[in-house]
């Protein structure tokens, strides 16, 4: 995992600065230089091979969501724990939508459309933007004044909102453990509940839209895998490879279900561009009943805010 982290990283960096920045924020119309007792000490604008110095060891995460660039601040005051402003620019909205799932353990609603909050720190996508606003250390005055600019950068005009990836809606909300799923398009993130294989598997690129969601509860999860392809032959293929790969005993059903070595079940079919794989139910009915949900039509009239 560690060589193909690495690949990513190295293979991104020609593409990274070459990039230009054309609706780059000027942080400094929407930040002020003194709030509350802080004062900026230094405004951060990388892009470029200078991002990879700054985000040191997490470069392979935002490189494989489309990283654009980085703008924000650092505010210090006497006595008080410095505070961090990040404002990383991504390709699209799903990408910082889905950067921000790799991000959040629960689901809040208080700043720009998805946001999770703690004393000490405030996470939060808008449009195409992944905010991080962080203190060194939680205190009553770090804690109200990162609210404070969670707040102005979420009214902030230049940051507009932007649409979620259409293939959450293919996710049945019964059952979906809270802020459950991840939304990615590079295989290396496959893993990140569950192991499914060290290599490509699905064939997924960046071209491709990825799920991978939890159900159930903590102590009988069962994982769920969606991946949407530009054609169906392409879903079609990585249908074959998955189950000639990861269970070269399944049989050539367009549902094949079986269980495994380790005892746990494991179903996958494909339905037009997507590719759908259940693992790690601990019944074969656990797993039907997943499929079955999957197929209930009733859920997906429920509104956006139930993902």
């Amino acid at each position: 995992m560690e060589r193909e982290l690495n690949y990513i990283f190295t293979a991104s960096c020609c593409f990274l600065s070459t990039l230009t920045f054309a609706q780059k924020i000027d942080v400094k119309q929407y930040l002020p230089e003194a709030v509350d007792s802080y004062k900026v000490t230094e405004w951060l604008d990388y892009e470029g091979e200078e991002l990879y110095d700054y985000i040191n060891g997490g470069a392979e995460l935002y490189l494989s969501y489309g990283l654009k660039g980085m703008t924000g601040c650092k505010y210090n005051a006497e006595g008080l724990p410095q505070i961090t402003v990040e404002i990383y620019e991504m390709t699209s909205s799903a990408n910082a939508f889905g950067i921000y799932t790799q991000s959040r353990d629960k689901e809040e609603h208080d700043y720009g459309q998805g946001s999770q909050s703690h004393s000490d720190y405030i996470l939060f996508w808008k449009g195409k933007y992944y905010i991080i606003i962080t203190a060194q250390k939680p205190t009553t005055d770090s804690s109200k004044t990162i609210s404070h600019l969670a707040s102005l950068l979420d009214k902030a005009t230049v940051i507009l909102p932007g649409d979620k990836p259409a293939i959450i809606r293919a996710l049945p909300p019964d059952g979906l453990a809270p802020a459950g799923y991840l939304y990615f398009h590079h295989y290396v993130w496959l893993n990140a509940y569950h192991f499914i294989a060290d290599y490509n598997i699905v064939n997924i690129t960046d071209k491709t839209h990825a799920l991978l969601a939890k159900y159930g509860s903590p102590d009988d999860r069962s994982y769920l895998l969606i991946v949407e392809y530009p054609k169906k032959e392409a879903a079609m293929q990585a249908w074959t490879q998955l189950k000639d790969k990861f269970a070269p005993e399944a049989t050539s059903k367009p549902r094949p279900q079986l269980q495994l070595e380790d005892r746990t079940w494991f179903t996958t079919w494909t339905e037009g561009l997507r590719l759908y794989a259940i693992f790690n139910a601990s019944t074969s009915a656990q797993a039907d009943n997943l499929y079955k949900l999957i197929h209930n039509k009733q859920w997906k009239q429920l509104p956006e805010e139930n993902y």
